[in-house]
Parts: C-alpha cells; structure tokens; sequence
C-alpha cells in the first residue's frame, strides 16, 4: 500500500513569512520550507487532522489579530502525494551542509564520505524543526563550537530548551558536555528527537524528557533556547535560576528587531549580557550569570 502524505502550503505576505513558518515549524516539530508566496511543510496522511490543524488554526488566527491589514492575504492550500513524491521532492532540496568548522548535517540517504575531524549529524527533514538549514539553529551551532574550544565542556552540563529534533541536544554530546539534557513541552517533537538520537546513536549521551523549565530544578553550566521572543520573556527568571553561577545561557528564535526587548527582560532577571550575534533577520544572544548570585 503505498504511503501518503499532505502537502500543506501557506500563502502568506513576503514580509511575514519567515517569522511565521519558524513559529509553525517550532509548534508542529516539522520541517517547513519556504516557497515564493509563504511556506510549505508535510504531514503524514495517516496523522489525524486535528493534531496538526488546531495548532495551525491557532497560529493563523493569532498572525491575523496582530496583522489586520494583511489577514485577507493569508490561505492555506492542502494537497495529497505519494510517498515517492515527498521523498523525491526533500531528497532534491535536502544537501548535506557544513555549519562552522567541524559540524556537518547530513540526510540520512547521503552516502559522501566526511572529512577528517568532522562532526556528523544525520539529521533527515520533514521530521521536526532544526536541521540546521536555519539561521537560528546555524547560530546555535557556531556559538556552542566557539565556546567550547576554550572551555572543558567534559566537566560541564548543557540543557537544550525546546529540543525539537534534538539538533543542539547532539551537537553538545558530539562536542563533548559530559551531561546533556534535552526537554520539550511537546510529545511529539520529544518521540521524533529520540529517533534522531538512535539514528546518530545519541541515546545513552543524552537525557530526554517531556516537559518545561518551570518543572526543572537542576542548574546547568550552558543553557540554550532557540524558541521565539515572547516565550523567552515570558521565562526569563526561569530560565535565569537554572544556571549555575558563572554559567552561560544562549537564546535563539529572535527577530533583530525584538533583540533589545529579549536583552532587556534577561538584564531585569539579573543576567549580565554577553554577546549578540546575527545572521539575516536573526539574533542570538548570549548571557552569563553573575556570580554572587
């Protein structure tokens, strides 16, 4: 029996369609691509319609309350393929990618040879957000490389907030924290990241578990969240009581434009403000707690 899926388009204006496909793919843990008039992303047919179209539905209706002028702009179109379809159509757009100096992010069907030191992550798309094709996840990656060739990550703890596919979670382990943890508010996002780790052979590196930052209570030597603006600043005292004194917090998700806000809400938390990094519309910023607190 062949296997189906759906092919869900979002039309949405140009201005507003990275931002609103990085949302989606975060909420849904799928892989979203962006097209000429918004963005697309699949769905197992044989997934019930209302796990993923109340989530969508939800995000839609927020997109148009904040954006009245342009609600009329936004559609969604729904089409069926086979399986042949799908695969064919993300093995032409899905190439391994270099990310820093070291990582490389592979589709699991790639059969290129790595180069010498490399740190290989097979990471197949359509599956779950983070398969470092995005600027965020990018940032994310280049900043836990540079940090950790001057520090000992061995002796060292990191909890990746918001896994998704568990791509920082494995970029950790691969770089050598000696504990790793990896929390997801979302079921599904948690089962897709647990098969990514077997796939890598990840699974006794790395803790994984369903929940939130309100339900930890251990401290962390590194932190990282790549979400979006307003749940950071919705959790950041939260997030500020689980590092460790002197310990380094790294968030992700943000517009350039909300960086000032992100910064501020972490300042007023007590954090001292590090670093700022960009690539295209977005930011990454990097805290440190100080360490009397």
């Amino acid at each position: 029996m062949e296997k189906r899926w759906n092919r869900i388009d979002v039309v949405v204006p140009e201005e507003d369609a990275e931002a609103l496909a990085f949302e989606v793919a975060e909420s849904l843990a799928l892989g979203v691509e962006l097209i000429e008039d918004g963005f697309r992303f699949y769905v197992d047919a044989a997934v019930p319609n209302d796990l993923w179209q109340g989530k969508l539905g939800r995000l839609l209706a927020d997109y148009r309350d904040q954006n009245p002028e342009r609600a009329g702009a936004v559609m969604v179109r729904i089409q069926d393929l086979v399986e042949d379809d799908w695969a064919d159509r993300w093995k032409a757009y899905f190439k391994p990618l270099r990310v820093g100096r070291r990582f490389l992010v592979c589709p699991t069907w790639d059969n290129s040879e790595p180069g010498a030191g490399d740190r290989v992550i097979l990471m197949d798309p359509g599956r779950a957000f983070g398969t470092g094709h995005h600027e965020t996840t990018r940032l994310c990656l280049e900043w836990l490389e540079d940090w950790t060739e001057s520090n000992r990550p061995e002796t060292m703890s990191l909890l990746d907030l918001g896994t998704g596919s568990g791509i920082l979670a494995m970029a950790g382990a691969l770089l050598g924290f000696g504990r790793v943890l990896a929390v997801d508010n979302d079921e599904e996002a948690v089962e897709v990241a647990r098969e990514n780790l077997r796939v890598n052979g990840l699974e006794g590196r790395i803790v994984l578990s369903v929940g939130s930052v309100g339900e930890l209570e251990e401290r962390f030597d590194v932190v990282a969240a790549n979400l979006q603006a307003n749940p950071l600043i919705e959790m950041a005292h939260a997030l500020s009581e689980r590092l460790q004194p002197e310990g380094m917090l790294v968030l992700s998700g943000i517009l350039v434009e909300q960086g000032e806000s992100v910064r501020s809400a972490y300042e007023e938390a007590g954090l001292l403000f590090v670093e700022r990094r960009s690539a295209g519309e977005w930011c990454l910023l990097v805290f440190q707690r100080k360490p009397s607190t």
